[in-house]
Order: C-alpha cells, then structure tokens, then sequence
C-alpha cells in the first residue's frame, strides 16, 4: 500500500484540499528522516535545499495556524537503517536439545 503525500494529506484533513486521485509519490530523504511526498511538493523540496527536518517542517506550514503540515513524527521506514553487519537473527530452536541444520 502506497503512503500519501504527508502535506496533500494534512491539507485534506484541514479540509483545504480535496483528496487527490492517487497522484504519484515519491520518498524524499531529508536528513535521516524519509518523507513522502507528491512531485508538486518534492521539487519545492529540492528547490529549497531542505537538508533537515525542521526546516522542512517551515517550508509547509498551515494556511491559517503556526502548525505544519508535515509531522514530527513518520511511520518508521526500516530502508533508512543499515543491514546488520552479523546479519539476521536466527532462533536456536524450541529447546535446548533441538539439533540446529
């Protein structure tokens, strides 16, 4: 399932903009955090420069409010975090006496 754009998103819950028809989306790395979103919003991103998340969180503010449209917080996005270098966890079995393969 595709991720919204965040600000398209907060737009339509403030009730500013309707629902757009699935516009494509795009994930946007800025600082360590990854945010989606539309075309539209991701080259006002670019053209900005953001570099960090506070200042992406300036460049889309609510129309009427000191609020952004962008929140604190994303669903968290695991591609950010590097593999682990002893690589995936393996259970040893149920008991103690299990053979392991």
């Amino acid at each position: 399932m595709q991720r919204p754009c965040e600000v398209c998103d907060g737009l339509a819950k403030l009730e500013l903009q309707a629902a757009a028809d699935k516009p494509k989306v795009r994930r946007v790395l800025v600082g360590e955090r990854i945010v989606a979103l539309c075309e539209v919003h991701a080259a006002q991103v670019k053209r900005a420069g953001t570099t960090d998340v506070d200042t992406l969180r300036e460049l889309f503010p609510e129309p009427s409010g000191r609020r952004s449209l962008v929140g604190r917080r994303s669903p968290l996005d695991r591609r950010v975090f590097p593999p682990r270098p002893e690589g995936r966890r393996r259970s040893g079995g149920r008991r103690a006496d299990d053979a392991r393969d």
